[in-house]
């Protein structure tokens, strides 16, 4: 006789987070079990919720297997047997244990001392030991056994262990929770969540000129050890709370007893509420072939800006339904996968050409529509099909209701484009700041766009620059066909077989910092010569470098007066050492009389040296002085 699985599952939510929310509801008589994995057990435990909603019944218990390794708990009590050898592992647990044993003879009763076996030419012969009094051995046949009764309450306990933790050995990872129900109820309610792979959705449009048709499915897994018949299917990418699905046992690390609470009831106001659900239009058939050529080059979708998409979703998110929904009951067989249609949808599409910087000459081509389907699209991947035959693969962003979304799903090898540039730098002007003054340069590119297209009939490109801050983009003639923080558009029409050119201009300013002491009069004389700085700070600016320059001439003379002072002091040291021994008579006399002249000369020099040196030193600091005060006039003036 199989399980009583008590209601069958109604209703299961399929969350983007990993979760499923389970609702059963039905009949049930008496009490029934649950099947889950051992991985499963923590967090279907932390939700399980189960009532009576019509019948005279009640919930008795919630009865679970535990979480541990039965076979690692049935080697921890010795009760843990090899196939084949579970009776002689009995009767070796229960050793020195009381028991009675029935057979042929009638029951025998007393206290286990051994198992013996034999082999012969009939076979093998096995004997159970007992003790049935003092001194006294009784040898029965095991071949005419049919029951032992365990006596004693330990070895009773211990082959309840043997039963429970063999039955959850023998089913895996399988687990079981029993719910007690005591009486039949027209109505049980059971709801849980258990973890599940998150379901991803992808997109098919089918085009046939500027109408197409726009179906989405949904990737799902059954997480559950059995199987899915007709139930209706939600799928949620609205965040929920719930907690983690590690192993049983793990405390939940949050200390707040009410955020733990409120967590608990959204996670059941989930499982078994009624949200607000996205349903297909209709159900969806089978996709006809469609005609066309496939493309030699595949490239990613052309999605929203995320600036752009981030402040549409945030302020749409909350009054936005974030489910989907079968139409109609599912069925997947335990742990196995499905494709569920959620979406069939008219929309009306136009086609875009938009060329990008480093992505090779030939433009994307671009399927522009706005979500008019009535649901928000979630990200997933979108296969193209247009007049016929598949034409390419590319992704959908996520988009609000009444968004405009792009598919780019090939390249147009018949337009090619090109870019060429010509920047330009002029000075701008002088920024005169307390620790320096900026120089500015206005630096203007002009790219020049040229488009070229094979096609027999005129084809629009729109050129898509990358905006950089502090920029901005013009072309002359031209309206941009759209301005993003990240980039702007520019739309040009190319006449059949022929070429059209745009130009636009990318101007900016960029800045030097220079200190106000490492100006050189050139300088000034070329911002002079432009005519875009006030002329009485240029003359302050010329009289700052100037007492710069001369404080620097005047300090450089004094620096080599000094060394020349340096020399002369060292010679007139070695003279007088000399003429400490000289004599004065003799030829000793001649070169005293030499050195005693030169040594009046040095001393000649000396007096004037130094006078000049504090001369220098002096106009230096005036200079300095002078550079400071020009300095500081230009500080006030910043």
């Amino acid at each position: 006789m199989g399980r009583n699985l008590g209601p069958r599952i109604r209703r299961v939510v399929l969350s983007k987070e990993g979760l499923a929310h389970v609702e059963r509801r039905g009949s049930a008589d008496g009490s029934f079990e649950l099947p889950f994995g051992r991985a499963e057990l923590g967090e279907v435990l932390r939700s399980l919720v189960v009532w009576v909603e019509r019948g005279e019944g009640r919930t008795t218990a919630l009865a679970f297997d535990a979480p541990e390794d039965p076979d690692a708990a049935l080697a921890e009590r010795k009760l843990r047997f090899e196939p084949g050898t579970t009776l002689r592992g009995i009767v070796h647990a229960a050793r020195g244990r009381r028991v009675r044993v029935s057979g042929g003879d009638g029951p025998i009763e007393g206290e286990v001392l051994g198992f013996e076996e034999s082999t012969g030419g009939q076979g093998p012969r096995r004997w159970l030991l007992l003790r049935t009094g003092a001194g006294q051995i009784e040898v029965v046949d095991m071949a005419s056994v049919r029951q032992i009764e365990l006596a004693d309450p330990a070895l009773q306990g211990s082959l309840d262990v043997l039963v429970s933790r063999g039955r959850a050995s023998a089913g895996g990872d399988g687990r079981a929770v029993r719910v007690g129900l005591a009486g039949r109820v027209e109505d049980v309610r059971v709801l849980y969540v258990v973890p599940a792979a998150p379901f991803q959705l992808s997109y098919r449009l089918a085009l046939a000129g500027a109408e197409a048709r726009l179906f989405a499915f949904a990737l799902v897994q059954n997480p559950l050890d059995e199987d899915l018949e007709d139930v209706e299917l939600v799928l949620s990418s609205a965040q929920a709370a719930a907690a983690s699905s590690d192993s049983y046992g793990r405390g939940d690390r949050r200390s707040d007893d009410e955020i733990e609470n409120a967590t608990k009831l959204e996670r059941t106001r989930r499982a078994h509420g009624q949200p607000a659900t996205i349903r297909a239009a209709a159900p969806l058939g089978t996709l006809v072939a469609l005609a066309g050529r496939a493309p030699d080059r595949i490239d990613e979708a052309d999605t929203m800006d995320t600036e752009q998409a981030a402040a549409e979703l945030a302020a749409v998110a909350a009054a936005e339904p974030r489910e989907w929904a079968a139409e109609g009951p599912v069925s997947i067989p335990r742990r196995g996968a499905a494709m569920i249609p959620v979406l069939a949808a008219g929309v009306r599409v136009r086609r875009e050409r938009i060329f990008r910087e480093g992505a090779g000459p030939s433009p994307d081509l671009v399927l522009c529509f706005d979500n008019d389907t009535g649901v928000r699209l979630d990200e997933g991947r979108c296969a193209v099909y247009d007049e016929g035959r598949y034409v390419g693969e590319s992704a959908i962003g996520a988009a609000t209701r009444g968004a405009l979304v792009r598919v780019s799903f090939t390249k147009d090898p018949r337009v090619r484009c090109h870019r060429t540039s010509r920047k330009d730098t002029t000075f701008a002007g002088l920024a005169f700041e307390a620790g320096g003054l900026l120089e500015q340069r206005r630096v203007e590119e002009r790219h020049a766009y040229g488009v070229r297209s094979d096609h027999s009939t005129a084809v629009d490109v729109v050129i898509e620059i990358p905006r950089k801050e502090g920029r901005t983009l013009t072309a002359e003639g031209l309206t941009p066909l759209a301005e993003t923080p990240r980039v702007t558009r520019f739309r040009v029409e190319v006449p059949p077989r022929g070429e059209a050119t745009i130009e636009v201009r990318e101007v900016w300013t960029e800045s030097t910092r220079l200190a106000y002491e490492s100006i050189e009069p050139g300088q000034i004389e070329t911002w002079r010569a432009s005519g875009r700085v006030d002329v009485s700070r240029l003359d302050v600016l010329s009289e700052l470098s100037r007492n710069v320059e001369e404080a620097t001439r005047f300090e450089a003379e004094r620096m080599r007066l000094d060394r020349d002072l340096v020399e002369v002091y060292t010679r007139h040291g070695k003279i007088a050492e000399q003429l400490a021994v000289l004599r004065d008579a003799g030829p000793e006399g001649a070169l005293r009389a030499r050195y005693v002249s030169e040594l009046d000369a040095m001393q000649q020099r000396i007096g004037p040296m130094e006078t000049e040196m504090r001369r220098l030193r002096d106009e230096a600091d005036a200079r300095r002085r002078g550079a400071e005060r020009a300095l500081a006039s230009l500080a006030r003036s910043s």
